[in-house]
Formats: C-alpha cells, structure tokens, sequence
C-alpha cells in the first residue's frame, strides 16, 4: 500500500470511530481519548490527521452523508423506469435511517448544531440540495417520458 492509500485508510479509520463514539456518547459527550481509544491509535494521529474536533467533526458529516448519496446514486443507475428510480430513491432513504442506527444518531446529532456552527449549516444544506437535485432529475426523466404529470421539479423534490 502506498503512503496516500495509508493516509486515506487512516483517515476513514479515525472517521469511522468518531461514528461509533457520536453514537455512544453523543455529539458534545465523546472526547479525542475516547476516538483515539476506538480508532486504535494515538490523539497524536488524530490532530496530524485532523486539525481538531471540529474538522473532525465536519469529516465525519461530509463522509456520512457522500456515502448516503453514492448508495442511492448506484442503487439507481443500473434502473431505466423513472417510477422505479423514485421508488428506490425514497424507500433508500427510509432504509437508511431504520436499518443504520449510526446514520440516524449521526444525523440527529448534527441536526442539533445547525443552530450554533454555519459550517454544519451549509454542509447539510450542500447535501440535501444534492439530494432534491438527483430526485428532481429523476421526477424532469419522469415528466420527459410521460410517466409523470408536469409538476415544479424544484419543489416537488424538496416535498420529498
């Protein structure tokens, strides 16, 4: 493995433990001890990684929710019905939060900061514009091949 494959695994490992500690402790109740303790390495590694908590936070939600838009992106892509796409984008969506505990504590927890750090705020909004950008191009499909009546794409996505 070369050094920016080790680099990158190193990073993913610090990520994931931050997951299994946000789900533990809870956003504000876990330390860099308790993810150094999970990841298996030093709090040294974490801040060479990551420069505090706060960029390790923000990994964690840009990496938690990538991985939700790629799962969608591919469960769709090999799909040629827009009603089948729509189907698989919404029940995705559903799977997600009841079948990956993490997910949803992960979720909740930085829903509750979106208030005090802009930085949470506008990583969110990034990604659910992400989100409403590949249903609506699923719903404009839908409409182009006469599966589904005309509608406001922008808006019915975001309904959904």
């Amino acid at each position: 493995m070369n050094k920016p494959d080790v680099a990158s695994e190193r990073k993913n490992q610090i990520v994931r433990a931050t997951v299994d500690c946000m789900t533990k402790y809870g956003y504000n109740n876990f330390s860099m001890q308790d993810v150094a303790k999970s990841a298996k390495v030093s709090k040294g590694i974490i801040h060479y990684y990551f420069l505090n908590k706060d960029d390790l936070m923000m990994s964690v939600l840009e990496k938690v929710a990538s991985d939700i838009e790629h799962i969608l992106q591919t469960d769709m892509e090999a799909i040629d019905s827009p009603i089948e796409k729509l189907k698989i984008f919404i029940e995705g969506c559903f799977d997600i939060v009841k079948n990956t505990r993490e997910y949803y504590q992960v979720n909740m927890d930085f829903w509750t900061q979106i208030n005090q750090k802009n930085s949470v705020r506008e990583v969110i909004a990034k990604h659910y514009e992400n989100f409403r950008k590949t249903c609506g191009e699923v719903l404009q499909e839908g409409i182009d091949r006469k599966f589904f009546h005309k509608v406001n794409v922008h808006e019915y996505s975001s309904y959904i």
